[in-house]
């Protein structure tokens, strides 16, 4: 399944929702039930078509009803392995990734494993929030501090 006309994709079991009408602004939606390798996997497919469009990219992360701690390690360890057989596909566009979480001690562990993977220079800029919009706006900002020379942004929510 790839990305419909209305700029929308969703994994099979509903846990991922992709929505692309707010380009450069990519919204990645986890709706809550846990998702499968097989739906990583799928999602990954539609993140690296995005990305072979050689335009830039700002991940906007929505965690809110979905606990990444609550992923066993295999799940874990799996999708880490396909997001590095993607990773080559996906740097150049990427941007900046935002990822908005409820709660405060995942916002932690996220921006520590973060800090710990930047060392190897595999990913674009990351940071957590707690608000969608405050996330946005970091994303933009860092749009423009990479791009000055295109235009502002996406269209607004």
């Amino acid at each position: 399944m790839s990305i419909d006309a209305r700029g929308q994709w969703q994994s099979r079991k509903k846990a991922i929702t992709i929505q692309v009408k707010r380009l450069p602004i990519v919204d990645v939606i986890y709706q809550g039930p846990l998702p499968c390798l097989d739906e990583y996997q799928d999602a990954f497919f539609e993140y690296t078509q995005l990305a072979r469009r050689g335009k830039p990219l700002l991940w906007l992360i929505d965690m809110q009803r979905f606990d990444p701690l609550s992923v066993d390690a295999t799940t874990r360890k799996g999708a880490s392995e396909i997001f590095y057989r993607h990773r080559d596909v996906l740097r150049p566009v990427s941007v900046a990734e935002a990822r908005v979480t409820r709660d405060k001690f995942t916002r932690y562990i996220l921006t520590a494993f973060d800090w710990l993977t930047q060392g190897n220079s595999d990913k674009w800029p990351c940071q957590q929030f707690d608000s969608m919009l405050e996330a946005e706006g970091w994303l933009l900002e860092q749009y423009r501090q990479k791009h000055p020379h295109l235009t502002a942004g996406p269209p607004p929510r």
